[in-house]
């Protein structure tokens, strides 16, 4: 098996493994904008709050419940034969399973003790839509594993589309949020009865026991499931922050939350894509290269993540004119404000720490980021409402930033200068933020969202095309510049 990774990894360019794994990942978070955004249309504001929550704690559970053992598959597999992977697929799906059960019987208990999730209906059908899910989300990890990256892609768009229709039907019908409910449930049945067919053809060989790899698994997967677990609570902690302190503007800050698809799957289909590159060269002892391969994969994703988040947050403003209703207006600035932690997104920091073995400091970062986050976000919400709180987040995140850019200087024996593509970031961000601001200039006169909208994106593809073929041309130049001073020190 691991012979056949690392040659299926070789044989294919990184971008079109990249481009595959955003495709796919980029439909389900596609797939989720779209039904929040559908939900908050058809909905009433105060039905669109008790849903959002709903949803929030539904993302939690199947985030935590993972116990990040999907991971765990792409670090062990380059170092297993066949019968030991084997072996390792079909026990992490069991513990899977049983987490399921497990993250199901707690949403029953808490509806129980609180009832925040409304009715206990709500809550059955969420814990039954965890259950089903949580084995499954090893499929994907699986197909990248064996080089199969286009796979990997459908079924993770498949099922976000199964998903959205499960929950847009009976939102359609009027079924209010336990329709919505049973539809992440059937949606979740569906996923688990594909699941199994599939996985069944893939692993169909003998699996031996192997002594020590369930320790391992479990030694390798606790510090990650604590980071998991710190990580999603840090994305959902904000939310619950209003529903505490302003309970009737959590559906608006749902909305300024947002994640955009493009710039959430990126990093993850980045770092997934070099994830067995890196485990082999670090296994290898082959350090600077390992850094080379996660460098080079940062400096050309800072060319695409820097200009999509900066062009999104000039456009903003026409985007939530056009989409919602004016109530939501006062998600506008919340929302730029916290697309900017977008900008450092460029690559998936941990997938270093987790190809080198060092669990431990990648707790560490998600424990670092929370507590800031809920430091610097209780602050912000108190002086200043929901913008407060967005800032608070930025912070946060810049704080976390910087610590775990320590920790990887640490781990490939560089500089702090040396450690991140500074040049081509800081280039990316002082062209975009000059583009924007010359885009938003241009667009001062238009009269209607739809015209601001379009003139913006005509002066920021225009300067792009522009940008690209200044490139082209250099790259065709330089060389020809070269073979001349070749010349003339001969002459």
């Amino acid at each position: 098996m691991s012979l056949e990774v690392v040659h299926s990894e070789s044989s294919a360019p990184l971008w079109r493994r990249i481009g595959w794994l955003t495709f796919g990942e980029g439909i389900a978070r596609t797939g989720q904008v779209l039904s929040a955004i559908l939900l908050v249309r058809i909905l009433a504001p105060s039905a669109w709050n008790v849903i959002a929550l709903g949803l929030s704690v539904y993302l939690v559970a199947v985030t935590i419940g993972s116990l990040n053992l999907e991971h765990s598959i792409l670090f062990f597999l380059p170092q297993l034969t066949d019968h030991q992977t084997n072996r390792l697929l079909h026990q992490t799906v069991n513990l899977l399973r049983l987490s399921g059960v497990v993250s199901g019987a707690v949403i029953v208990f808490v509806q129980s003790s609180t009832g925040v999730l409304g009715t206990m209906t709500i809550a059955t059908c969420l814990a039954c839509a965890v259950a089903c899910e949580l084995p499954t989300v090893v499929m994907a990890p699986i197909f990248i594993a064996r080089g199969e990256e286009r796979n990997a892609s459908l079924w993770d768009s498949s099922h976000a589309i199964i998903q959205f229709i499960s929950i847009m039907i009976p939102t359609v019908f009027g079924a209010g949020a336990i329709g919505i409910a049973s539809g992440l449930a059937v949606s979740g049945f569906i996923r688990l009865t594909s699941f199994s067919l599939v996985f069944r053809r893939i692993v169909n060989g003998n699996h031996v026991h192997t002594p020590g790899l369930l320790k391992r698994q479990i030694l390798f997967c606790a510090p990650l499931g604590v980071a998991l677990a710190a990580g999603v609570l840090t994305r959902s902690i904000d939310k619950w922050l209003v529903a505490w302190h302003e309970p009737l503007k959590v559906g608006i800050y749902s909305i300024a939350a947002f994640e955009v698809p493009i710039l959430a799957v990126l990093p993850y289909a980045g770092g997934a894509a070099i994830a067995v590159s890196m485990v082999t060269l670090f296994h290898n002892d082959e350090v600077s290269g390992a850094h080379a391969v996660w460098w080079n994969q940062a400096r050309m994703m800072s060319v695409v993540v820097v200009p999509l988040t900066v062009g999104l947050v000039v456009i903003a403003p026409e985007l939530f004119e056009i989409l919602f209703s004016r109530s939501y207006r006062t998600s506008v600035l919340p929302f730029q404000i916290f697309t900017l932690i977008g900008l450092h997104r460029v690559t998936e920091y941990g997938a270093v720490l987790r190809a080198a073995g060092r669990s431990v400091e990648i707790v560490y970062s998600s424990l670092i980021l929370l507590g800031s986050n809920l430091v610097f976000g209780y602050i912000g919400l108190q002086i200043h409402g929901l913008v407060g709180l967005t800032v608070g987040s930025v912070l946060a995140f810049s704080t976390a930033w910087v610590w775990i850019l320590s920790r990887l200087k640490n781990v490939f024996d560089v500089s702090m200068r040396q450690v991140f593509p500074w040049s081509a970031w800081g280039s990316s961000v002082a062209i975009s933020c000059a583009t924007a601001a010359f885009a938003f200039y241009m667009s001062k006169g238009g009269d209607s969202a739809g015209l601001r909208l379009v003139i913006k994106l005509m002066v920021m593809c225009g300067v792009a095309t522009a940008i690209g073929l200044i490139k082209q041309r250099d790259k065709k130049v330089l060389p020809m510049r070269g073979h001349l001073l070749e010349g003339n020190s001969h002459a």
